[in-house]
């Protein structure tokens, strides 16, 4: 059941076709004000507070974004052999971000930097302080995740 605070988020979300940063596939956010990206720090803020496993789900509303998705699912869990920081993946319409306590510790400092008024970066598992042969399967495998808005819409 997704929470009313998390439904319907004022927020572009979308599957970029071209390559960003270092990922084959880059999932997007933007917003236009601080005031629709506010809710998924919020989610993940009370992830933090909650003992493993737990999730989140968000709802985002329509957009005209081409490969837009409708739903992301954050997911805290332990930290295993094959999961060590993130794993950012897609299907159609939705996303997962798994995450143990590490990854959400990155994801949040993202979130409130995209919120102060950066824009135009991303995270990833690889920006974490483990060298690259102690990710996991996981995390190598995974997506980015690209922060814009206001002052830029996106690439």
């Amino acid at each position: 059941m997704v929470k009313p605070q998390f439904s319907n988020l004022k927020v572009d979300f979308w599957v970029h076709d071209g390559r960003i940063g270092v990922a084959q596939h880059n999932l997007c956010l933007y917003h236009g004000s601080v005031e629709g990206g506010a809710p998924i720090l919020d989610a993940l803020n009370e992830l933090r507070q909650e003992s493993r496993p737990a999730q989140r789900t968000l709802t985002f509303a329509s957009s005209s974004r081409k490969r837009a998705l409708t739903n992301m699912r954050l997911v805290v869990a332990t930290e295993r052999e094959d999961l060590r920081v993130m794993n950012i993946r897609h299907d159609t319409e939705n996303a997962t971000i798994e995450m143990t306590g590490d990854g959400l510790a990155m994801l949040i400092d993202a979130c409130t930097a995209w919120l102060g008024g950066a824009e135009d970066f991303g995270v990833s598992p690889r920006q974490s302080a483990l060298k690259p042969k102690e990710l996991g399967t996981l995390d190598r495998e995974s997506g980015e995740l690209w922060f814009w808005g206001p002052g830029y819409d996106g690439p």
